[in-house]
Order: structure tokens, then sequence, then C-alpha cells
């Protein structure tokens, strides 16, 4: 949020009465000067000073010395500023003008905030409301409300507020009634009476239309942004900043604080590398400005996103700088926080707290009473949130160092968030009542609070349009999913883990973003986009400079990236509940689903086959996490041409010991449950990447992969549209890629066909759409910094997630002989985020693509396999199945490519539409 500070009015003065030399006249024209080209102003109120001194015309000393302070805080020389203004106050003492001197004072009030003395600057606008009258004091009083809200003195900041605003009204005073207005919606929003904040945001919005005032108008649009933040429409939030980040660009400045109150936002949904990246950007710029009192907000801010980020050090230190800042100045409302942050940063990641086991789990070098108090400072300071989370973790502490009458207490105290406030504090709290509830013995009891949890955070990601917010918001869910699961390991519940564990997984997909798919903006910004992708790759084939188009390649990402945040979710959205063990089993039919959990480093799984649910422990996890490392580089080793017999050898063997641990893990112990059947299997989010087919028992058999059993089985229900047709498509830069689809195209009896120049975005959206069928050769490009925009290489350019987002209907079926196309992003909250996740997202019920980079020569014959498998009756899973088998002893290229190869979502299921088997 941004308090508004006053800017200096200009001076008038008569024009008939005009004397250029004249110390009136140079001064006045020197405050003119002051805020627009203070370095000419500077030389002017020299001038002034000496002329006037020599006349001893204390009037136009004031005035000048005025304007020489104003110019130097628009120049960031803040010491100079203040000794400059104090000289003003004497000189107007001198001319015994007690409206000189208030005027004076206003301006020391802002360059002693600047400066970073908040206290010595409510000692100046104090005086200044002393001396003046009317509506110059009214400004005065408008200017001190900033300062005590600065210092958090909010009552009496508001009541200075009651009494400017009707003087400036009446006064017909445009530019500080709405900066009035716009300090005031910020007293009001941390009261949480958000209507009331809305009106004077609304008024003080329709006062900068009318009056053309954009830099207050800006002003306005980032605090309409924070209350939006503080009510939790952070689709809103995110706009109303990216039209206040507009209008400063127009005016060429760069406004600290709105880095801050974006990397808030960010936090709140879990955009952790962006929220950091804001915050970092905070605290550069009010360095460069020298802002000493905003300063410590932007260190703390990088601390809490470090700390989210695991950078235990950088937090650390953050938080130290924010705490010395605000010690130093008086803040004690801000150094709670800091100090907090640095208890945090200390502790790290805390071990889940087991109540029913009260003895220390891990020494821990905090004691809870520190944190207790800590908990305290920050209630006393009006930080609710922040004290809701001190008292939750004095409460976990606690248990941990057996102190379980102070844990009670603690987490009695922290409950009764559940009741209101942000979906993130409810969460919270109910967090904090069921780990009382299970202290207390009653682990039914416990169990409703957790899941009254996560109703409350899957309600308020309904609300959320973009597919990133609704991902990302999901990891405030973990805490509770994993509470739960670990209840349900305790008891030995099979079923109970299965549901805790499909609380913690991927459902953000089975909520359609709600971009429309004709919007004018989005598709004229995506083509942008493409054409200078295009125009990137062509200069670097030239060998010509890319940094420009480079730096529009970023731009244009990010105005996608934000617009489609802007987004609100579907009416009445509600997130899917993971379906029935019922309904799984007569959805699986003969095949087996295998769901894979991970708590505490330790892996288990539950099986569902032949009607029976059964719970199975996998021991330490980390054995299985060393042996999936050495598999992308023993497949991209002997996907290489010309590989040398050493490094051949090497990499088989690498390959084959991994191969063999995760089947002596993972599979082996479930055996006797699975039998022969074909599997479906759900891997925990870090177990998405493993190409299965390369284990010995998954070899040759079905194998299909979902994020969650709750999207497998909405992918099971989707059905291909009575006209649904068959397209292939290939993309540029691949030399076998158009033989191959012309060779798959020629398996079906009507099939269209996209190639060279006609496979444009455009043209593959109108093919895709509905479509039964889709094959697209492309190179494949996966974006782990932003992985919406991970994409396939067409013939203008990159198709993106956004791209197939905007798409009616996807095909059902889709196989992707593109790079990585199967690799998806897996958040903190265990959703996914990629292309396969925006195609299971909508109408796909299955997807073939590869984990690795594949040379695009050996697929062709493994493809040719797989169609002719499927076109025979063959599911999705088993048709690759089978195409794997019958190519793995082609050669050792053709063995890592089909290798490489995994069917995700409803695999089992075979085509339906059209190009069926009859």
């Amino acid at each position: 949020m941004v308090v508004q500070s006053p800017s200096e009015a200009a001076i008038g003065h008569d024009d008939q009465a005009r004397n250029d030399d004249a110390p009136p006249f140079l001064a006045a024209e020197a405050l003119r000067l002051a805020t627009i080209k203070p370095e000419q102003s500077e030389q002017l109120s020299q001038r002034a000073v000496r002329l006037a001194l020599a006349s001893s015309d204390w009037s136009s000393v004031s005035l000048a010395r005025r304007a020489s302070g104003v110019a130097a805080m628009q120049q960031r020389r803040f010491d100079f500023a203040v000794a400059q203004l104090s000289g003003a106050v004497e000189a107007a003492e001198q001319a015994g003008s007690s409206v000189l001197r208030g005027e004076a004072n206003m301006s020391l009030a802002g360059a002693r905030i600047l400066r970073g003395a908040p206290e010595s600057a409510l000692e100046a606008i104090g005086a200044a409301v002393r001396d003046l009258t009317g509506v110059p004091a009214a400004r005065a009083l408008t200017q001190r409300s900033a300062i005590l809200w600065e210092l958090g003195r909010v009552d009496g900041a508001l009541e200075d507020l009651r009494q400017a605003l009707p003087v400036l009204r009446r006064a017909g005073d445009a530019q500080w009634e709405a900066r009035a207005l716009s300090n005031r919606s910020l007293v009001l929003t941390n009261r949480r009476l958000f209507v009331a904040a809305e009106a004077d945001l609304h008024r003080a919005q329709q006062l900068c239309r009318q009056h053309e005032l954009t830099l207050a108008g800006a002003y306005v649009e980032q605090n309409l942004g924070c209350l939006c933040a503080d009510r939790g429409d952070v689709s809103a939030a995110l706009a109303h900043f990216e039209v206040a980040e507009a209008r400063y660009r127009d005016l060429n400045l760069e406004v600290g604080s709105l880095f801050l109150d974006r990397a808030n936002v960010l936090l709140s949904v879990r955009l952790v590398t962006e929220a950091r990246a804001s915050a970092e950007a905070a605290v550069a710029a009010l360095t460069r400005q020298k802002r000493k009192l905003n300063l410590p907000e932007a260190q703390l801010m990088l601390s809490t996103a470090a700390l989210l980020d695991q950078d235990l050090d950088s937090a650390a230190r953050a938080a130290q700088d924010a705490a010395r800042g605000f010690a130093r100045l008086g803040r004690r409302q801000w150094l709670a926080l800091a100090r907090f942050a640095q208890i945090q940063a200390r502790l790290g990641t805390l071990p889940p707290v087991n109540p029913s086991h009260l003895q220390r789990t891990s020494p821990t070098r905090v004691p809870a009473a520190k944190v207790r108090a800590c908990a305290v400072d920050l209630e006393d300071a009006g930080w609710t949130v922040p004290a809701l989370e001190a008292r939750l973790l004095a409460g976990r502490l606690a248990l941990q160092q057996g102190q379980v009458k102070a844990a009670r207490q603690d987490l009695a105290l922290a409950s009764r968030a559940r009741r209101r406030g942000p979906a993130d504090a409810r969460a919270r709290g109910w967090l904090a009542e069921a780990t009382l509830r299970e202290t207390d013995g009653a682990r039914s009891s416990a169990k409703s609070a957790l899941r009254a949890g996560l109703r409350v955070l899957e309600e308020h990601r309904a609300t959320l349009g973009a597919t990133e917010l609704r991902a990302h918001v999901t990891a405030h869910r973990g805490a509770l999913a994993r509470a739960g699961l670990r209840m349900a390991l305790e008891d030995g519940n099979a079923r109970s883990v299965h549901w805790w564990a499909e609380r913690g997984r991927a459902n953000t997909h089975l909520l359609r973003p709600v971009q429309p798919p004709d919007d004018a903006v989005l598709a004229h910004d995506l083509q942008d986009l493409r054409t200078t992708m295009t125009e990137i790759q062509e200069a670097r084939g030239d060998q010509a400079p890319t940094a420009a188009l480079v730096a529009r390649q970023v731009e244009l990402e990010h105005k996608i990236r934000d617009y489609c945040r802007r987004f609100p979710g579907a009416a009445g959205a509600q997130s899917a509940k993971p379906p029935s063990i019922g309904k799984i089993c007569a959805a699986l039919g003969d095949a087996a689903m295998v769901e894979f959990v991970e708590l505490n480093e330790a892996l288990s799984a539950v099986t569902i086959a032949g009607g029976q649910v059964r719970l199975h422990a996998l021991g330490p996890s980390a054995p299985v996490r060393k042996a999936m490392m050495q598999i992308p580089f023993a497949l991209h080793r002997l996907a290489r041409p010309q590989l040398r017999s050493a490094q051949q050898s090497a990499a088989q063997a690498a390959l084959s010991h991994a191969a063999k641990t995760l089947h002596a893990i993972l599979i082996a112990p479930l055996a006797r449950a699975l039998g022969d059947r074909p599997l479906v299997l759900v891997p925990t989010g870090w177990l998405q990447s493993v190409p299965w087919s390369i284990l010995p028992s998954c070899a040759g058999r079905p194998v299909t992969v979902a994020p969650s059993a709750a999207l497998w089985k909405a992918a099971g229900d989707r059905l291909a549209g009575e006209d649904a047709g068959v397209v292939a498509i290939a993309g540029p830069g691949l030399s076998s890629a158009e033989d191959e689809v012309r060779l798959v195209a020629g398996l079906y009896s009507h099939a269209s066909l996209l190639v060279g120049a006609d496979a444009t975005a455009e043209a593959a959206s109108k093919a895709l759409t509905g479509a039964g069928i889709a094959h697209i050769a492309a190179h494949g490009t996966l974006r782990s910094d932003n992985p919406l925009f991970s994409a396939l290489q067409l013939a203008d350019g990159p198709f993106t997630v956004f791209d197939l987002e905007r798409l009616d209907t996807t095909p059902h079926q889709v196989i992707l002989a593109a790079c990585d196309t199967a690799v998806s992003h897996v958040t903190a909250g265990e959703e996914i985020l990629g292309l396969a996740a925006a195609l299971l997202n909508q109408n796909t019920a299955s997807l073939v693509a590869p984990l690795i980079p594949i040379p695009d020569a050996e697929t062709a014959p493994l493809m040719a396999s797989y169609h002719q498998g499927v076109r025979a009756g063959h599911s999705s899973a088993g048709a690759l199945a089978a195409a794997q088998q019958r190519h793995q002893h082609d050669s050792v290229r053709a063995y890592a490519s089909a290798a490489g190869f995994i069917c995700l979502g409803a695999g089992h299921t075979r085509l339906t539409g059209p190009e069926a088997p009859r």
C-alpha cells in the first residue's frame, strides 16, 4: 500500500507586478520548479537567498530555503534538505509569519520522514498544524495522518482525517481530498471495514479522473489492489497493481511500495520465486531512493520469501536487517514482526508434530516460551495473522518440548481464528484446532477439523480464475493434508490413507480456466509472442543481436501471465471431491491402482485391485530418489548417436541398476496384491517423472500415470465427440517429423494433416478443437521458470499452455512426439503445471508423451506401432506397452527413445468416436 505524501503546490505571483530580479519572485519561481526541475530550482533559490539576505527580506529567505529543501528531496539529498528546511522555519520566525513557518514545517516533516526520522517529523508537522488555519491546516492534518499511520498510530491518523476531509471537500481541493480519502482507505482496510474503504477509494478515483491527477490516480489503483488482496481477491489485486505500474511507468517513476505489495500478494498464493524477485526489487528501489522508513518493510518481505524458498541464510540476514531498521526508527510494532521472522529463519522447517507421542521429536534451538512471547508482542501490535502463526508455532514447539499444558493454551488461542479472517488464517486456525483435539485424544474430531480447514481453502481456490494461481494456492493445504495422512498411516487404515493422500494431490485442473476462448487481447498477445520468438530464432541463425527481441519476449510473457491472472473463478465453481473407493473399483475393471505417498521421508502405497484395498509400507524414500537421479542421464546417453562402447555399457549398467532398485522398492512388495493386472499409478510429486517401462515388472505391461485418482476418474469419464476425427501435425526443424505424421495419418480413414507452413497456431487450434486423436511431432520446450509458457514449436512460433487453455475442447487422445512434453512442473501443493496438465485439464482422456529429449528419427516406427495398436482396439496404455516391447531390440537408441514415453491420464480406456475400431 502507498501512503500519499504531500507534494509542493506551485506558488503563484502577480505577473503585472513581476520583477525577475526581485527576491520574492525568484523564491516563488524556485519553489514552483522544485519538484519538476530541481537543479534549476536550486540555482534560483541560492540567488534569491543572497539577494533577500542583503535586504533582510526574511519572508523571501524562508520561501527560497524551502524551495531548496524541496529540490534536495527530489534529488534524495535528505540531510541537506532537512538543513535547508530548518533554515526556512527559522527565517519564517524572523519574518514573524506563522503561515510561512507552518508551510516550512510541513515540508520539513516530509524530509524527516524520508530521512527515516518519523518522531521528529511528527514534531514538525504538529507545529505546522498549530500555525495554520483553514485549508492549509487541513492539508497539514492530512500529512500528519500519513505520518501517524506509518508509526502505527491508527486512531490518531483516523481522527486527523476526520477533521481534514470536510474542510478540503468544501474548499474543492480535489488533489488533497483524493489524497486524504486514499489514506483513510488504508486505515479502514486495516480495521477490515472493506465496504467503507472501497467507497473512499472509488470517490478518490473519481476525483483523479475529473481533475487529471495522474500520479494520485496511480496511488489509488495501488491501494485498491491492497484492498482486494486483504479481501482475498488475488486476481483483482494483481489487476489493479498492473494498472498502477503502467501509470507509474508513464510518469517515469519507480515506486518501491508497489513491488512490496505485489510480493505480498504473490506470497499469499505461494508464487515464491516471483514474490522473492519482487521483494528484492523493492529492497533495491528503496535503497536507491534512500527511503529509510520503508526499507525495513521490504527487507522483512524478502526474509519471508527467502524462508519459503528454503534459503534460510538469506532469510535470517534480511530479517536481521529489518529488525535493525525498525529498532532504529522506533517502530516497535514492526519490530515484533521482524523478530518473529528471525525465529522462523532460525527454526527453518519444523518437523510435523505427533501429539500422540509427546516426547521431543527433534532438538529445537528456540524455546517455546520465546515464540509465545513473540506471539503476545504481535497480538499487542495488532498483527492478527502473524500472531496466529506464532501461537500455532509455539504450541507445536511446546508439544515437542513436552510442555503439554502450555501447548494446549497456545493451540486454543490460535484455533479462535478458524471462524473469521482470510482463508489462509481460517485454515491455520482449523489446523490449530485439529492439533488441540488430537492432543486431547479426540482423533476423530481432529480429522473433522482438518477437513473443515481443507474446505475453506477449496472454496477460496474456486474463486481464482488462473490455473497458475489455483495451483499455487493449494500449497496452503499441505499441512492440513499431511496431518490427516499421518493419522491415517498411524491407524493403518488404507481407505483413509487414500482419502487424505488425494486431498493433498492435484485436482486444480478439475476447475476449468475461465478465460474466454475468443478473448481478442489474449489472442493478439500470444500471436505477438510467436512472432517475436520466430524473429529471435532467425536472428540467432544470422548471428545478429537478440537482446532487444529477448527483452520484448520477456515483456510479452509477463503481460500474458498478468492478464490471465485477472480472470475470476467461475461463479459457483467447486473443487471435485476424490472419488469413492467403490467408484474407483468400478472404473478400474481388471486394472489395479497404486497410490504412492511419502511422509517424513518414508514411502507407503495404497493398492486397489480386485475390490480389495490394502496399505503397504515401502521403506525410506532416499534410495528411490538416488536411483531416479541416474535414469535421465542414462537414457540421454543411450539416445545419443555414435556412442562409444564403454559409454554405452556404463549407461546400460546404471539404467539397469536404477530400474532394479525402483522395482524392488516400489513394485515388488505389491506383487501379491497387483498380480499381472494393467496398472494405474498415482505417484507423489517427485515420482511423476519415472519412465515405468524400464522396470522389469512393467515391461510390456499397460501402465498409465495420473497426478491424482480424482483426475484419473474424471479423464476416464470423458467421451470423444460424435464427429471427432484424427489430426496429425508436424512442427519445423525436425528432419523426420513430416514423414512421421504422414505415416500416422495414412493409418486412419479420415485424417487432417498440417505440415510445413500450414502448421500454424491458428490452424492447429481449429484442427485440435474436438478431435478424437491428435498426433503432434514437434520440438517441445519445458519452461521450469514459468511452466505455462512450456510450448510446442509450430511454423509461426510457440504454441503454449495458454493457447491450449483457449481451446473449447481438447482432443480426446493426444500423442506428443516432442521432447520433455510429459514432464510437469510440480508445485509445493503437489499440483502440476505444463503441457500435459493443460491437456488433462480439459477434454483429453489420455496423453502419450516422452519424459526426455528424443531423437526424432527413432520415433516414427514406435509411433506407427502405437497407432496400429489403437486401431486394433487396444487402450492407449496397452498400445504403448506393446509398441515399446516390439521395438526395444531395434537398437540402443530406439530402446532409449521408446522407454522415454509414458501414458498419462486414463490410458486404460479405449478410443470412442468415428475413428474407434469397429
